[in-house]
C-alpha cells in the first residue's frame, strides 16, 4: 500500500473516523479497548524483540553500550539532536494521561505513577528494540527496511511470519493511540472551549470537540505522509512544551510554586534539540517548515480573536451589572 498515493491517506481517514466512532460510543468503551490494546501491543512488540535478541545470540546485548554502528556520521551530533527530537514525539504518549487527570481514581496519587510507569515501560521496550534491530541488521539494512526493520531481526525465529506479526502489532498500536488521543485531546479541548480559549463550532453541540479534533487529524493524514505529520508534531510540540514552561516561570511562579530550575532545564534541552532538527529540515525539507509555520500561525490567530472576543463579552457583562 505504501506505493498509493491514495490507498494509504484512505485507510488513515478510515482508522481515524473508527476511533472517533469509539469515542462517541461512551467511556467505558474507550477505557476497555484501550485497556485491551494497550496489553497486545505491550506484548507483540516485546515478543518480536526478545525473538531479535535471541536470533542476534547473547553477545547482542554488548550493543547497549557499543557505539560500532554510529548512524550518519556525516550529520555528527547534529543529526543525533535531531534524530531525540523525534525520539520526544514517541515517547509525549504520557501526556495522554495528562489530559485526562480528571478521569483517574484518586489523580493526586495515581497520575504522577501512570506517567513513570508508561516511560519506564516504553524506555525498556525501546532498549529492546533497538537492541535487536541494531545487533541483526546494519545501519543501511536498517534504513533500507525502516517500516518493518523489527519483522527484519525477528525473521530468523519467526520467518515470515515476522512481518504479518509486525503488521497486526502497528496496527493495534495505531488504533489503541489513536482512541486514548482523540479522548484526551477532546477533554482538553473541551476545557479550553470551556475557558473561553480556543473556537468551537455554531451553537451547543454535544461531542463537538471529538468532531473537531478528529476532523481536523483527517485532514492532516489525507493531505501530508506520515513522515511530514511526525515532523509538525515534534516541532509544535516542543514549541508548546517550551512555551507553557516560560508561563509557568514568568506567570504562575507563585500559583504552582515550581522548583523553578526544573522548567529552565526542560527548557534549554528542548532548544538543544529543536534548534539542530530545525536546521535539518530547513536543508531537507523546508515544506515541512514552511506548513508548520503556517499551522502554527493560524493556531495563534485564531487564538489572539477568541480570546479578545471573550474579554470584550466579559466587558460588556461587567458593564451591564454596574
Amino acid at each position: 500500500m505504501q506505493g498509493s498515493a491514495l490507498l494509504v491517506p484512505v485507510l488513515a481517514v478510515a482508522v481515524i473516523a473508527a476511533a472517533a466512532l469509539v469515542n462517541l460510543v461512551g467511556n467505558r468503551w474507550v477505557e476497555r479497548s484501550a485497556t485491551a490494546t494497550a496489553a497486545i501491543k505491550i506484548i507483540g512488540i516485546a515478543a518480536l524483540a526478545i525473538a531479535g535478541l535471541l536470533a542476534a545470540g547473547a553477545s547482542s546485548l554488548g550493543q547497549l553500550v557499543s557505539t560500532s554502528q554510529s548512524a550518519a556520521p556525516e550529520q555528527g551530533w547534529m543529526g543525533f539532536l535531531a534524530g531525540i527530537t523525534l525520539c520526544i514525539l514517541a515517547y509525549k504518549g504520557f501526556t495522554t494521561l495528562t489530559n485526562q487527570g480528571v478521569d483517574l481514581k484518586a489523580p493526586k496519587r495515581n497520575l504522577g505513577r501512570s506517567i513513570v510507569i508508561s516511560i519506564v515501560l516504553c524506555t525498556v521496550l525501546y532498549l529492546l528494540i533497538t537492541v535487536a534491530v541494531t545487533s541483526s541488521l546494519s545501519v543501511s539494512e536498517i534504513i533500507e527496511a525502516r517500516d518493518y526493520a523489527l519483522a527484519e531481526a525477528a525473521e530468523p525465529l519467526f520467518g515470515s511470519w515476522g512481518v504479518g506479526l509486525t503488521v497486526l502489532v502497528a496496527v493495534v498500536a495505531t488504533v489503541s493511540g489513536l482512541i486514548a488521543s482523540l479522548f484526551a485531546v477532546s477533554k482538553l479541548y473541551d476545557m479550553l472551549r470551556d475557558m473561553g480559549q480556543v473556537p468551537g463550532l455554531p451553537g451547543r453541540r454535544e461531542h463537538q470537540s471529538l468532531f473537531i479534533t478528529a476532523g481536523l487529524a483527517i485532514v492532516m493524514a489525507a493531505l501530508f505522509d506520515v513522515s511530514q505529520i511526525a515532523s509538525f508534531g515534534a516541532i509544535l510540540y516542543l514549541c508548546m512544551d517550551i512555551a507553557i514552561h516560560y508561563g509557568i516561570v514568568r506567570h504562575l511562579k507563585e500559583e504552582v510554586d515550581p522548583k523553578v530550575w526544573i522548567p529552565w532545564v526542560a527548557i534549554v534541552l528542548d532548544v538543544a534539540v529543536l534548534v539542530p532538527f530545525i536546521i535539518l529540515k530547513g536543508t531537507s525539507d523546508p515544506f515541512t517548515l514552511v506548513v508548520t509555520a503556517v499551522v502554527a500561525l493560524l493556531i495563534m490567530v485564531s487564538q489572539w480573536i477568541i480570546v479578545r472576543r471573550r474579554s470584550r463579552h466579559e466587558s460588556a457583562e461587567d458593564a451591564d451589572r454596574h
